[in-house]
């Protein structure tokens, strides 16, 4: 969320520098991206749907400063009541998409350029400017978080907006000139049977603003957001009004969003204002939540007076139904969809008394008790026992492009066409890996995964390991897992250059399940520390000892430590794939001391 200062100080009258602003939000839950002059970059990562919007940033800043937070004011006289053949119909055929479909009309407006103000917020934030109509209700979009969209009466051939399932035979050339072919999982809004916005996403170029409008309807509807999110990722469409009916919006905003855009229109394009349907069928009532004393000590760590907790909640704009010596019950405001249970009550009183304040201390019970399940474990010992063997471990991330194999997961929403199934094996993924490794000219590649692989539904963890001579590597896991080779073809496979193995079933093998997985059998590890000129690069002898002996399979760099201003010291763990080294020992120090004048310390 970008926030321009000028525009955040129209609320919240606040003298502190951009950083020390940004230095509050972050306290808040807002994490600071970056300040770009007067304009601050705000990421959030929690489901707040008022946090995407200038106001809701606001007053979350005005509660924290302890300052007066300034409402932007509306309009809230009725309109002037429609002429006979003046109202706009409304008609809504798919009632489980829509939940409020709010509308006005304006009459004898004038279309013109915005004021400097509002084309400098827009522009700041990143919404080029069109015309003062368009603007007005990209500006109430970002300034409330409740997506607006304007038609010219004059382009609609009926007075009327149906909003219905697309068809399949639908299609849409947006504002922006693309042309989207609909399906019946869509909804559209209509004017005698032809789409002219596709809901909640982008209005069409039919019945668009310009310089010529004159009369228009507006609206402000509350839609089912999986809905609008599985659209916009079929038609791969991602705006502002997406970004917004991502998250929960309450119906009441529509009517917030009707006053205040009607406000800023008979400022700024003059006209006549006339009420028209607000469709509102199933009323959604604000919800009431009760705070106690003893939940909110329990949690914050310390005695926090209802009194403050009443403040601070009032400051954000709930509303105190009762209170009493021990708890208080107040109503959830309608921009704070997020808030469920009593302990996000809690949260907004830590949050605005700073989290700062609460204490640190030492749990004085037990630690709980430990409730992953087995194989986690299991897997975290599997990857030492790789490394031990000289492997290197990647995670590849498990979208890979649709093959059309029997079992194979198709994903309905995927961002790519080239990510839009899940993986049947790891080696599929892995192998792009591999290539880089080629690429960079690398010939001893010993690469392994741990992760899982989907078919018919059903997910399974599997190791791979890629290894130009994958034999030895799985004689050593075979080994240390008592299993035979005969055993083997129950729990994986191997190929050429790759081994495959289920890990639960490995788990589950002979003798797995209470084993500790240490050091290999005839593997052995030891450690040097050698002594180096301080200006000499240790790469050298490092690629000598790793290509010492076909039985030094890994070379790990513990340390560098100075010694003087002449010397250093590399503290090196050598892993051998056998256990009788004194012989390699010997000729790889002789070797070093001869060609890299490297002693050991």
């Amino acid at each position: 969320m970008r926030i321009p200062l000028e525009w955040l100080r129209e609320y919240v009258d606040i003298k502190k520098s951009p950083k020390e602003i940004a230095d509050s939000f972050t306290l808040l839950g807002l994490m600071l991206d970056k300040i770009d002059g007067e304009v601050l970059s705000l990421e959030h990562r929690m489901d707040r749907s008022d946090w995407l919007s200038v106001l809701g940033c606001a007053r979350d800043l005005a509660a924290f400063e302890k300052l007066n937070l300034i409402l932007p004011p509306l309009h809230t006289q009725k309109g002037k009541a429609p002429g006979k053949n003046q109202i706009v119909n409304i008609d809504v055929e798919c009632p489980d998409k829509v939940r409020r479909f709010n509308t006005r009309v304006f009459r004898n407006i004038k279309v013109k350029p915005s004021p400097d103000w509002l084309k400098n917020r827009l522009e700041l934030y990143g919404i080029p400017a069109i015309n003062n109509i368009v603007d007005i209700t990209n500006y109430v979009m970002v300034e409330l978080g409740q997506p607006m969209h304007a038609q010219d009466l004059a382009k609609m051939e009926k007075q009327e907006i149906v909003i219905r399932n697309a068809k399949k035979t639908d299609a849409i050339t947006t504002l922006l000139g693309e042309n989207i072919e609909l399906d019946e999982s869509m909804f559209v809004l209509t004017q005698n049977d032809k789409p002219t916005v596709i809901g909640g996403i982008v209005g069409g170029e039919s019945t668009g603003i310009n310089e010529k409008t004159t009369d228009i309807v507006l609206d402000a509807g509350n839609y089912d957001q999986v809905n609008i999110r599985k659209t916009s990722r079929k038609i791969k469409i991602q705006n502002e009004s997406v970004l917004r009916y991502d998250k929960f919006l309450h119906p009441k905003l529509t009517e917030i969003a009707i006053q205040r855009t009607a406000y800023l229109i008979l400022e700024l394009a003059g006209g006549e204002y006339f009420e028209n349907i607000d469709w509102y069928p199933d009323k959604t009532p604000l919800k009431e939540l009760t705070l106690r004393k003893t939940r909110l000590d329990k949690i914050g760590g310390m005695d926090i007076k209802l009194s403050t907790a009443k403040e601070i909640l009032d400051s954000l704009g709930y509303k105190i139904r009762n209170e009493s010596s021990d708890q208080i019950s107040v109503e959830i405001p309608y921009f704070r969809t997020d808030v469920e249970v009593e302990d996000d009550l809690v949260a907004d009183v830590l949050r605005i008394n700073s989290y700062e304040k609460v204490p640190s201390k030492i749990i004085s019970g037990a630690p709980p008790k430990e409730i992953s399940t087995p194989i986690y474990a299991f897997e975290d010992k599997l990857r030492n026992l790789c490394v031990n063997l000289g492997l290197h471990e990647h995670i590849t991330i498990p979208l890979v492009k649709k093959k059309g194999v029997s079992g194979e997961v198709v994903l309905e929403n995927a961002l790519s066409s080239e990510r839009n199934a899940l993986r049947t094996t790891i080696r599929e993924t892995l192998l792009p890996v591999v290539s880089t490794y080629k690429k960079h000219k690398i010939s001893d590649i010993g690469l392994f995964e741990i992760g899982k692989v989907y078919k018919d539904n059903k997910e399974e963890n599997i190791l791979e390991i890629y290894h130009k001579d994958p034999k030895p590597i799985l004689s050593a896991l075979l080994r240390e897992f008592g299993i035979g080779w005969k055993d083997f073809n129950k729990i994986g496979s191997i190929s050429l250059d790759s081994i495959t193995i289920k890990t639960e079933k490995l788990m589950n093998s002979r003798g797995v399940g209470n084993r500790v997985v240490t050091e290999l059998k005839n593997y052995s590890t030891e450690d040097f520390s050698f002594v180096l000129k301080q200006e000499q690069q240790f790469g050298d002898v490092y690629y000598e000892i790793k290509n010492f002996h076909g039985k030094i399979v890994n070379v790990e760099v513990l340390e560098t430590r100075e010694l003087s201003k002449n010397e250093k010291s590399v503290h090196v763990r050598i892993t051998y794939s056998t256990s009788d080294t004194s012989k390699i020992r010997e000729d790889l120090l002789s070797k070093l001391k001869k060609v890299h004048n490297v002693n050991l310390r």
